[in-house]
């Protein structure tokens, strides 16, 4: 069964109702034919980009586990943070990367500088979200950027509310970057540079214990 992402049933059912509507005024008034693919185009681009792919979760407690699709844009080891940049052409529902309770969700206003492999802008002063996640490991915060189009962060929580490793987090209309902030001391780093990630699937880095 195709899934969307949660919230976008109502403009999907909206936009395939568009055509017939359409198509019965193009009867009337021939030009009206042209909206006709404009509107199948997209409502084909909505489907896809608000897709909410079933996966099978490789669940550890104690492992992190990527919290989006993407490809990884930077590794700092020293500092405990993995960035996965996001495509338009990657799922955009974001899953929990370690289970744990939410203390505390932010919301810092910025600039809409577009993604670029040579830009680094975008990841210093866009606007982000930050959602801080602790369990008996430490302190996690999962960090969701916007891009040049996207304007919205989504969260699937709440504050003091308990989540599950694997579990839909939320997502970021449109390309944009997560962040992943975690104890650098109690944890090996098992990705590289450029390597692609499947939210909810890949494993960033293996529990070291301490």
């Amino acid at each position: 069964m195709f899934a969307l992402a949660k919230g976008h049933a109502q403009i999907t059912l909206a936009l395939t109702t568009l055509i017939p509507i359409l198509f019965f005024y193009s009867l009337l008034y021939y030009w009206i034919v042209f909206l006709i693919p404009a509107n199948v185009l997209l409502l084909a681009g909505h489907l896809y980009f608000f897709r909410d792919p079933s996966r099978d979760i490789s669940k550890n407690s104690n492992n992190l586990i990527a919290p989006a699709d993407g490809k990884i844009y930077e590794i700092l080891p020293e500092e405990g943070i993995i960035r996965i940049r996001m495509s338009l052409f990657d799922a955009h529902v974001n899953r929990w990367p370690v289970s744990g309770t939410i203390t505390k969700i932010s919301i810092l206003s910025g600039k809409h500088w577009p993604f670029l492999s040579f830009l680094r802008r975008g990841t210093d002063e866009n606007s982000k979200q930050t959602v801080e996640l602790r369990n008996e490991i430490g302190t996690f915060q999962i960090v969701q950027i916007v891009g040049m189009i996207a304007r919205r962060c989504i969260i699937y929580g709440k504050e003091e509310e308990k989540v599950e490793q694997g579990r839909r987090m939320g997502m970021i209309r449109y390309g944009s970057e997560v962040d992943l902030h975690f104890p650098k001391d109690k944890y090996k780093i098992l990705v590289q540079k450029n390597d692609k990630t499947k939210a909810g699937i890949s494993l960033l880095a293996e529990y070291q214990g301490g």
